[in-house]
């Protein structure tokens, strides 16, 4: 038995021999961090400095998700403080191993700090609370970095801001939602397997009182996701893009509201597009390097790689430098499709880490703009107007086959035009019989109509792809007119928009000629005046009443515009089909008689001829002199009391 216990004694000290060794030679961060102490037993702690990070990569450790300063939230509610730390570089590689281990400190009344329990959550990352009571309560995180056989020896020591919780007796609603993130970029690399790379999103409401909870999406958890701590985790299977992330906060009677932010995901460089001649930037994105800010690295380099169009061998780039952003020599063509790639290493002590970021691709397109010119003529299939011109229809009405014929011609001897489009701006409800690009009918998912409220236009859009350089592409709408209510001009101007080499979207465009469409709708347009006669005394038998002046001449009795394009012979004629009656239906005894040059006739159930026109001619308006037209014969006495009214009915023949 002694022998055997002498031996477990002589391992035991076998162990801790080592371990004490290696505490000694990798204390550096925890020696820090271990000065950073309570300046008295009934005061909260010094907080430990904001963490701080370069391209990805942790440089100095602390919070990387800070309590918030206030939580606000109602009596008997749960409120969770949620919280996060990180390591650096040098201090994660130093103490592999170590565990996070949490204490949290609360005020008194007494304005005293004491350790939270473990069975009040004391000793959890986030600490959840339900107050019993209204008030404020002021609270602290202590983390603690170590491991369990030799915490006597070394501790890593982080302290979070301090946190007040608010307890109110009452919801209070909130009206905005902002949201904001720590990064807008965020590395897909990660730098350990046990420290991805992270960043935080933040709800910001207004009031800032608001006591709702807050609950975290993304839109693409392919690229991304996030915890109910609105921490994003970029993926770690090479994927870029961007993602939206959306905070909501619950309301009690009015509806939640949302909050959004983007964040890029990516490797670090963006693909660059740059025309022939120039040179092209390469920039590491995310956090860059400064050193004051990163006392905890001791050097950082960065050397950048070329590899050939098509080809996995690289080498170092022409002009290397150890910079964040790397500038590529002149290009020609023959580097069109070449890739560039930055290895960043970072040296703290006698640790290094090494970051390799993606292959961004340069694309080398020629130089030079389109100079296109437009050719553009309408055409009436249906009618032709004497007045009629390449660019001026007239007297179209619905129904009209037009066509619309272009050329569009690429003078230039450098810049083709990419991915281009023909727009021409139609009356709205034209309907587009087929569109005929270079000689060939194009299918109805190579053009839309687009309604475009600033013209009051349903604007033709057509892709008409490429059109090299000194070459043209010829255009062919044929269309038939819509149907037409009200006499109308509309002008317009065609266009073609699109690329120039460089492919970044509708940079280039030019105007066609300014053309007009007049409109009619090839019918009789009339607007007839009531005929209000006045008042009548109840003893005015054989009483010829006169219209008031406002229905004499000069003014119109009838507003007529005839837009019929064939002007055939027209007569009109007016009927009165019941007698004047009033609200108790007794009959007036007065007769409506049509007057001309002293002779009249009855309208009663009966057509009278009142205008005419000849062949060729057309109509016009009607005006009559007080003694002429429609006035109104009273015949008997004793006229019962009311408002009496008919109605008139106008016509309008054809003369056979």
């Amino acid at each position: 038995m002694k022998k055997h216990a002498k031996k477990t004694i002589k391992t035991i000290l076998l162990l801790l021999i080592p371990l004490f060794l290696f505490s000694l030679s990798s204390s550096t961060e925890q020696s820090t961090q271990a000065d950073i102490t309570r300046a008295d037993p009934a005061a909260p702690f010094i907080p430990t400095p904001p963490p701080t990070k370069f391209l990805g990569m942790w440089s100095s450790s602390g919070y990387n998700l800070q309590p918030q300063p206030d939580y606000y939230v109602v009596l008997g509610d749960t409120v969770s403080i949620r919280t996060n730390t990180v390591r650096s570089v040098s201090g994660f590689i130093l103490s592999i191993g170590d565990s996070p281990h949490y204490r949290w400190w609360q005020e008194g009344t007494d304005g005293k700090w004491f350790e939270i329990s473990k069975s009040n959550n004391g000793q959890k990352k986030n600490f959840s609370v339900t107050p019993t009571e209204i008030g404020d309560t002021t609270y602290q995180l202590d983390t603690q970095y170590y491991k369990y056989l030799t915490s006597w020896i070394s501790k890593t020591y982080l302290y979070s801001q301090m946190t007040t919780v608010h307890v109110s007796p009452e919801p209070v609603e909130v009206e905005k939602l902002d949201v904001t993130v720590d990064d807008d970029y965020v590395y897909y690399t990660s730098t350990s397997k046990d420290e991805p790379n992270i960043t935080n999103a933040h709800a910001i409401p207004t009031p800032a009182n608001a006591t709702g909870n807050i609950t975290w999406s993304i839109d693409d958890t392919s690229l991304a996701t996030i915890n109910d701590d609105g921490q994003i985790t970029a993926n770690s299977n090479s994927k870029s893009g961007w993602v939206e992330i959306t905070a909501t906060m619950s309301n009690y009677e009015t509806p939640d509201l949302t909050g959004r932010e983007k964040v890029q995901i990516g490797g670090g460089l963006d693909d660059q597009r740059v025309k022939s001649g120039q040179t092209a930037d390469f920039t590491l994105k995310g956090n860059t390097f400064d050193e004051d800010e990163n006392e905890d690295i001791d050097s950082v380099t960065v050397s950048w790689t070329k590899y050939p169009p098509g080809s996995n061998s690289g080498s170092t780039a022409p002009n290397n430098v150890n910079d964040t952003t790397y500038t590529t020599p002149i290009t020609t063509i023959a580097d069109n499709g070449s890739q560039y790639q930055a290895t960043i290493k970072v040296t703290s002590g006698k640790n290094t880490k090494t970051v390799t970021s993606n292959r961004a691709t340069l694309t080398v397109i020629p130089a030079g703009d389109p100079a296109l010119e437009i050719t553009n003529t309408i055409i009436n299939d249906s009618y032709t107007d004497t007045k009629d011109t390449d660019i001026l229809l007239n007297n179209v009405i619905g129904g009209d086959s037009i066509t619309y014929k272009n050329t569009v011609t690429n003078n230039s001897t450098e810049g083709p035009l990419v991915n281009g489009f023909y727009v021409i701006p139609l009356q709205p409800q034209t309907i587009i019989n087929s569109v005929t690009v270079a000689g060939e009918v194009l299918p109805t998912t190579s053009y839309e109509t687009i309604y475009n409220a600033d013209t009051n236009s349903d604007d033709l859009v057509i892709d008409i792809d490429n059109i090299d350089i000194q070459s043209s592409k010829d255009i062919e709408v044929n269309t038939t007119a819509p149907d037409i209510t009200t006499k109308k001009s509309f002008e317009f101007t065609p266009y073609v928009y699109g690329d120039n080499a460089d492919g970044n979207g509708a940079t280039y465009r030019q105007d066609g000629t300014i053309s007009q469409i007049n409109y009619i709708t090839d019918k009789i347009q009339s607007d007839i005046a009531d005929i209000d006669f006045g008042t009548i005394t109840a003893y005015s038998k054989d009483t010829l009443l006169r219209r008031p002046d406002k229905n004499n001449s000069p003014s119109n009795i009838a507003n007529i515009d005839d837009q019929r394009r064939d002007k055939t012979a027209t007569k009109v004629f007016v009927t009165q089909l019941a007698e004047l009656t009033n609200e108790q239906n007794y009959v007036l005894p007065a007769t409506i008689r049509y007057y001309k040059n002293g002779n009249y006739e009855t309208i009663l159930n009966n057509k009278v001829k009142i205008s005419e026109t000849l062949s060729g001619n057309g109509l016009g308006s009607i005006a009559w002199g007080k003694d002429d037209g429609l006035l109104l014969h009273i015949n008997e006495n004793h006229l019962p009391a009311g408002q009496y009214s008919t109605i008139l009915t106008w016509s309008f023949e054809n003369s056979l």
